[in-house]
């Protein structure tokens, strides 16, 4: 990571650092890829929007960041990134692309950390992009929780459901603790098993 910024402002994170680096695709789409703290608890964070995902330098970021969880040990945290839309549409539009999303798919379906994703009320859910994704854990804002009450009821994945973003620090640190106790094997056996099986929110 060749780049820091460290004036990156979101009322929900503090001490954060964004990382850039790639030296032939730029910075990339994300609104925030780097380090961070969620109530007080150290993590990676990818914060993305509808253009992210869309190129090699993108995935490259995503890879080389979710490497440097693996070495500090740290969670990783997705907000607003759907990984399967993602993956099934971009991976056919170039060989670099391709590469990239693989390499990062087997990094994502190996690493031994929890990873929790998050769907604030920004996020637009429809028929192409309404999977929660290959995680250990997922945060959903969405106002009338009696309607998604099945997706809750996931057996692959842990969900928690807020009707406002104000809650969702503390769901965040709430799954991290709870994905923390799984064993290295049960953790990567229940990630893999969301490769077959996907809850999709309407």
């Amino acid at each position: 990571m060749s780049e820091l910024n460290f004036n990156y402002q979101h009322p929900l994170f503090k001490n954060t650092i964004q990382l850039y680096g790639d030296r032939v695709g730029g910075k990339g789409h994300f609104e925030f890829a780097g380090l961070a703290e969620v109530n007080e608890t150290k993590i990676i964070l990818l914060y993305g929007n509808p253009q992210s995902l869309e190129h090699p330098a993108d995935w490259r970021r995503f890879l080389r960041l979710m490497n440097l969880a693996k070495r500090i040990k740290k969670p990783l945290v997705l907000w607003n990134i759907s990984i399967i839309h993602a993956a099934t549409t971009q991976h056919h539009t170039s060989l670099a692309l391709a590469n990239a999303i693989q390499n990062t798919k087997k990094q994502l379906l190996s690493l031994l950390l929890p990873i929790i994703t998050v769907y604030d009320e920004d996020y637009e859910w429809n028929n192409e992009n309404g999977e929660i994704g290959w995680t250990d854990g997922c945060v959903l804002v969405k106002q009338d929780k009696a309607q998604y009450s099945t997706a809750a009821k996931v057996k692959q994945q842990k969900i928690e459901i807020v009707s406002k973003q104000i809650d969702i620090p503390n769901q965040i640190v709430k799954l991290l603790n709870e994905v923390s106790e799984k064993s290295e094997e049960k953790l990567l056996a229940d990630r893999f098993q969301t490769l077959t099986i996907h809850e999709r929110i309407p």
